[in-house]
């Protein structure tokens, strides 16, 4: 796909295609946070999708543009877990054959979560980037349309919805700060934002050893990490592609990551005070904010955008019980 930002009409258009499908989401004000950070936090509560996950929004957005004669075929994926969740949700809506690709890394919560969707599931290879070029390879072979989780300009136009229901909720935030796996969510709102809120600032996080987006930018050139070492296994795709890394180094504010411990109490602080959890995939974003890695001013109006909460409760009460 392109590197240049998807258009303003095509994200409006995503917008009005999946309404009858998703109901917005809520902004909330984080009271704890802002009252910790002297800024005014609002949390855009992505966790509340049907699938718990932003990614839903791309996978409408895609699956309602094909043909019929696509729909027939059925479509492909490859996901470490909240992608394929979100193809095979809106592909159970819409009537359409799915098979999602998983890698052995993905965790139970999540492929009991897919398993209740009914598509074909295949798991293969140790991470993402290798369920995905299986994947790839048997789109090609058998000639369905596959929906890939990021470098897709159908599924970025469907994460960028993000932003315009956002602005609704809060016109000119003067921060969003959003997580990145391969890219696809900051990419969509960054082009929202550059079409309809110029002066907000993006800011993307990544935890360590799921990083592939900072090391790249950090380079000038797409880094592949050699493998994840993270737990936020969500952020789990090795190397970003040309079209996400072009819009990140054009149009974010900044890059930061956070250790895999700060993400961790961050999700507790989350679940805590505010009495919503998070994966470590996104508190990492709220990580960022308390640990002094992203510049904010007083009475800033800061957006955190939480995008997924599909983690399994046994993990949360491990990392309360080694956090005592």
């Amino acid at each position: 796909m392109s590197a240049m930002l998807i258009s303003k009409r095509e994200i409006e258009a995503a917008a009005s295609r999946i309404r009858g499908h998703l109901a917005v989401t809520p902004l909330v004000r984080a009271e704890h946070f802002s009252r910790r950070l002297g800024a005014n936090v609002f949390f855009k509560l992505e966790t509340l999708q049907p699938t718990h996950s932003f990614k839903v929004r791309g996978a409408f957005n895609a699956l309602m543009q094909l043909a019929d004669v696509e729909r027939e075929k059925g479509v492909i994926t490859a996901s470490g877990g909240n992608h394929g969740l979100a193809v095979a949700h809106a592909a159970r809506a819409l009537a359409i054959p799915a098979t999602v690709y998983l890698p052995e890394s993905v965790t139970e919560a999540k492929l009991a979560a897919i398993r209740q969707l009914a598509p074909e599931i295949i798991i293969h290879g140790a991470a993402w980037d290798d369920a995905n070029a299986l994947a790839t390879r048997v789109a090609h072979q058998t000639g369905r349309p596959y929906i890939h989780p990021f470098d897709n300009a159908a599924v970025m136009a469907g994460q960028a919805t993000i932003m315009t229901e956002l602005l609704q909720q809060l016109p000119e935030p003067d921060l969003v700060i959003a997580s990145i796996g391969g890219g696809g969510l900051i990419s969509g709102i960054l082009c929202a934002a550059r079409h309809l809120s110029p002066t907000t600032r993006v800011i993307g996080v990544e935890t360590e050893g799921a990083d592939s987006m900072f090391q790249s930018w950090k380079a000038g050139r797409i880094i592949e990490l050699p493998a994840i070492t993270s737990i936020a296994e969500t952020l789990g795709a090795r190397k970003t592609q040309p079209a996400q890394f072009d819009i990140v180094s054009r149009h974010a504010s900044k890059l930061v990551t956070v250790s895999d411990d700060e993400a961790i109490a961050a999700l507790l602080e989350i679940l805590e005070h505010e009495k919503l959890l998070t994966e470590p995939a996104t508190s990492c974003s709220v990580a960022a904010l308390v640990n002094g890695k992203i510049a904010i001013h007083p009475g800033e109006a800061i957006v955190v955008v939480l995008c997924g909460a599909n983690i399994a409760l046994e993990n949360v009460h491990e990392w309360a019980a080694r956090k005592k």
